[in-house]
């Protein structure tokens, strides 16, 4: 297996052996001392369990003995056939801590090792900083910085092929080895493990130093940055681009009183089967009216041009469909309908008159069936005639100017023309609003009254009202539902 080790160098990574001890350089004097290493003769031994808690500011002056105390622990657990080494070499007067020789002595010790495959990339050199204070796109790392971590990164990965990446980010500045890890993850396209290391010597008796997997710790931060994004998007109608921010938490058992809300909402979105627990009510809205309608208000937030033309023709067929669902029956096999009461004869087709909405069938089961077109000159034909629904039928009436559109943005590249042209075309029809509302507008408005809501101006706010409460209160699951109990329509 071709293995990476992708490791960060930092202070204690290179340690003096000392009659058989180890100590840790002074980080004050770090890179004088490891300047004055890369003058001498030295040798790296493998690391003795036993640490002096204090630190050296001087080097022996006969044989220099160095271990390489968490190297040798990722090697006792990985097999790297390529190693990348993402060092720091600064001045030492101006950066005297700096481990400047480190990345030198983990190289030897490598190919001791038998790994000659290393690279090794300084992202800081000279009088460099990490961070710039003034600038704040900088103030925690450089994008200087950023970029040589990632074109390092990225080059190691491109020179061979890998069926295995080791992140062993141990040393030196904690906002570089996180930074690190997820540049990693980015680029890559097999499995990345990640490692930290067990400092041996606190234990009692002293063990070497171990490497183990490191497990993720999940930071309550990350639960509040989510749920303050999700609640952005949803406010735009961003459904599923919420989602894609809730989806990582999802897995959390202590989020998912929330992420549960969220993924109810991809559903919606997406015009989905709702998932039986669903209990947000609005969302499984007995009326396919109202449904669509919520979609389309949902869209133009989102400014999705095509899927709220789309949308909004679909509301007046959904419309329809629901007012005929309460006098009809349909077949539970096939696409036949069976009418409560007779339809009048001027409105089923016969010969001459191919153009009426009803299409009587060959009577089967005891019972006449009907099949019912569902073009929108046919359903404007039922709203009118059939429904004798005022409402429904100007909707239709402002539907039937504009479905063309519905074809001419499922079927054209959506050019920014053809965008400006179609919400110029649905706002002179009267169904959408100047700043892209929906649900504002009469014509909606009366429709959804007829389907039994009374208050429609405020569906989208009672919907957002609920979600919100989800969403920054997930102890108090359900609490928003109340808003829908009064609805007998819901």
């Amino acid at each position: 297996m071709n293995t990476l080790l992708v490791m960060t160098v930092g202070q204690t990574d290179v340690q003096i052996v000392m009659d058989g001890v180890r100590h840790e350089l002074c980080k004050e004097r770090c890179a004088a001392l490891h300047d004055e290493i890369a003058g001498r003769e030295w040798t790296v031994v493998d690391a003795p369990e036993r640490k002096d808690p204090g630190a050296v500011g001087t080097l022996p002056k006969d044989e220099v003995l160095l271990c390489t105390p968490k190297l040798d622990a990722v090697l006792r657990e990985v097999q790297p056939t390529a190693v990348l080494l993402l060092e720091t070499r600064r001045d030492a007067h101006s950066a005297p801590g700096d481990p400047r020789f480190a990345g030198a002595v983990l190289q030897k010790r490598l190919e001791e090792k038998g790994v000659h495959q290393v690279r090794r990339v300084a992202y800081l050199e000279g009088t460099e900083l990490l961070e710039d204070r003034n600038k704040p796109l900088d103030r925690l790392i450089r994008r200087k910085v950023v970029r040589r971590l990632e074109d390092a990164i990225r080059e190691s990965l491109r020179e061979a092929t890998f069926s295995r990446i080791v992140v062993a980010a141990t040393g030196g500045f904690p906002e570089v080895s996180n930074l690190v890890e997820e540049i990693v993850r980015l680029h890559a396209t097999v499995q990345v493990d990640t490692y930290e290391v067990r400092d041996g010597t606190r234990e009692n008796p002293p063990t070497p130093d171990r490497a183990v997997p490191r497990t993720p710790v999940f930071d309550p931060i990350v639960s509040f940055q989510a749920r303050r994004r999700v609640l952005e998007l949803v406010q735009k109608g961003n459904l599923l681009g919420a989602w894609a921010v809730a989806e990582p938490l999802h897995e959390h058992e202590t989020e998912r009183a929330w992420t549960t809300a969220v993924d109810w909402l991809r559903c919606f979105a997406s015009s989905l089967p709702m998932p039986e627990n669903c209990d947000i009510k609005i969302l499984n809205h007995r009326r396919m009216g109202v449904r669509t309608a919520l979609r389309v208000e949902l869209a133009l937030r989102a400014r999705d041009i095509p899927r709220a033309v789309h949308g909004s023709v679909a509301f007046f067929e959904s419309a329809v469909w629901d007012l005929l669902g309460e006098k009809t029956s349909r077949h539970p096999q096939k696409p036949l309908y069976r009418f409560h009461e007779p339809p009048p004869d001027d409105l089923v087709k016969s010969r001459g008159n191919s153009d009426r909405p009803f299409v009587k069938v060959e009577s089967e089961d005891n019972g006449d069936w009907y099949r019912i077109r569902d073009d929108i000159p046919a359903l404007l034909v039922i709203a009118k005639r059939y429904l004798a629904s005022d409402r429904l039928a100007k909707l239709g009436q402002a539907v039937d100017g504009i479905r063309h559109l519905r074809n001419d943005v499922a079927h054209s590249e959506p050019t920014r023309e053809l965008m400006e042209t179609a919400s110029g075309c649905m706002q002179q029809a009267g169904l959408w609003s100047d700043d892209h509302r929906f649900l504002t507008q009469p014509l909606v408005q009366n429709v959804l009254k007829e389907l039994g809501e009374s208050q429609p101006e405020v569906l989208m706010e009672h919907l957002l009202d609920e979600l919100r409460d989800r969403i920054t209160d997930p102890r108090q699951r359900g609490r928003g539902t109340a808003l829908w109990t009064k609805n007998p329509q819901a």
